[in-house]
């Protein structure tokens, strides 16, 4: 019928009026006469529900800050993480599947020559593939409605300045000291970037894609890449050409000597490693490698090092005597903890701190974790760098087309394509939600290696594990609003 015939302009229209902002999803079909575009029917369920938020707002009555009695100074008291993702290389890419292959054998067959005119023992090759894919996971704020996040309860109430730096897991500082909380849309937002990057470092070390669920994907971590059991990603076949070297401390503390002094079980790990690489015709003398571990195995790992050395000087002459200078122990102790090193066969390796190596509590000798050996380049060469889906080579172009002709796609992009910012409203409600998709390639895992169960019995009690970390350790508590005793009533009595 003529009345229900819609021009392709008023098609046009009604998708730049949505796409747009300018609108109202229950108002798309009233506009353009009961016609909704296929793809715009989404439109009229936004994820943002409408039901807000009733004490996000930071400085109104019973807000977390809106008290008039509250100093101006707000002091950081969140144990921020640290460690090795700052440290790894990150590059963007628009690949879905990132594939490494290796040579990994000359096989030999048959017998030896029987004849002089008979058969030799005849080569073959062997090759073994791995892939490396995405996780996909996000953050995102509360719902919060547009009116009420600037207001104040009374003109004496205090912006707050914070007082120290609130720092991401990538060492990226989020909230700058003596910078102003001005609202709780800028606290929120810095609080999910926080999230999202304290989530990608603990997948870092713990991620595994047999967790994933629904649109939720976790990438290989180190647990799984610095491990044994490799297979060919095209045939399954055992690679064990392509495996990390372990080695099991059995839940012991480091000693200085014995069968547990650490220097020999580091010296053995390098040595390994070494091997592997000279062995395949690269240089280690151009290798860059980093021991990884917990701050708690730090303690005790720097310790004894320190006074390490002597199990080295072995002499069948009983009445010989070695003795070790006191001086000279804490000269090494000190040099270790400036340099952030270790010294081992000649060469300092630096040594990384990272908060969210997984450990185990309650054991008898401490906590306990897990000390890495990751060898990130050789010869020049990156060995282990992490990936992210690059967003602007992926959607950064249907997004300029997208904007040119709507003014918004409601989609920012940040941090070289790392993040996908995706912004919800329905009617002045709205939410923000943070994406990443990334992943680590190690492109020569058996160049990694790792000693497990090193426990450490920490003086008292444990370092803290990282704010918001779930961990065992976290120092948490507070209130998440701010009570207001008044003797008046609300703006409606009735």
């Amino acid at each position: 019928m003529p009345d229900q015939v819609i021009s392709s302009q008023a098609v046009l229209d009604a998708l730049a009026h949505a796409l747009s902002g300018q609108g109202n999803a229950g108002s798309i079909g009233n506009e353009y006469q009961g016609y909704v575009p296929h793809g715009l029917q989404h439109l009229t369920s936004y994820k943002a529900a409408g039901t807000p938020s009733s004490d996000a707002y930071l400085y109104v009555n019973g807000g977390l800050f809106g008290r008039c009695d509250g100093p101006n100074t707000l002091i950081n008291a969140m144990v921020g993480p640290r460690g090795f993702e700052a440290v790894l290389e990150w590059v963007g890419t628009n690949t879905e599947r990132e594939f490494v292959d290796a040579l990994t054998a000359i096989v030999e067959t048959g017998a030896e020559q029987s004849t002089v005119c008979g058969d030799c023992p005849s080569i073959a090759l062997t090759a073994c593939a791995q892939f490396y894919c995405f996780g996909r996971f996000c953050r995102q704020t509360e719902e919060l409605q547009f009116d009420r996040i600037g207001l104040f309860g009374n003109d004496n109430i205090p912006v707050k300045t914070l007082f120290g730096n609130i720092t991401d897991s990538d060492n990226n500082v989020l909230v700058r000291n003596g910078e102003q909380i001005t609202d709780a849309f800028m606290l929120q937002s810095r609080a999910a970037g926080y999230a999202i990057s304290l989530k990608n470092h603990q997948l870092l070390w713990a991620g595994n894609p047999c967790n994933n669920a629904g649109s939720y994907a976790e990438y290989l971590g180190f647990q799984e890449i610095v491990n044994t059991g490799k297979v060919d990603a095209y045939t399954q076949a055992d690679c064990d050409g392509l495996d990390a070297f372990l080695m099991n401390f059995n839940n012991a503390n480091p000693t200085s000597d014995g069968a547990n002094a650490i220097t020999n079980w580091f010296r053995r790990m390098i040595n390994e490693l070494s091997r592997r690489a000279e062995g395949a015709g690269m240089s280690w003398d151009t290798a860059e490698l980093f021991v990884v571990m917990r701050d708690n195995v730090w303690d005790c790992v720097a310790r004894v090092i320190s006074c390490a050395g002597l199990d080295l000087c072995v002499s069948s002459d009983t009445n010989k005597q070695v003795s070790a200078s006191a001086d000279q122990a804490q000269e090494r102790y000190i040099e270790m903890l400036e340099r952030r090193a270790i010294q081992v066969s000649g060469r300092w390796y630096p040594v990384v701190l990272d908060s969210e190596i997984p450990q185990t509590s309650g054991q008898p000798n401490g906590v306990c974790s897990d000390i890495y050996f990751i060898t990130t380049r050789i010869n020049g060469e990156a060995m282990t760098f992490g990936q992210y889906q690059d967003f602007n080579q992926t959607y950064g172009q249907t997004r300029a087309e997208l904007t040119s002709m709507f003014g918004s796609d409601d989609i920012a992009i940040t941090d070289n394509g790392r993040f996908a910012m995706v912004r919800d409203n329905s009617r002045g409600c709205f939410d923000l939600q943070i994406y990443t998709k990334p992943r680590i390639v190690a492109r020569a895992p058996w160049l990694s290696g790792r000693i497990q169960n090193v426990c450490c019995d920490v003086l008292e009690r444990p370092f803290p594990d990282s704010t918001a970390s779930g961990g065992v350790y976290e120092l948490t508590g507070g209130r998440s609003i701010t009570p207001i005793q008044t003797i008046y009533g609300g703006c409606v009595d009735c």
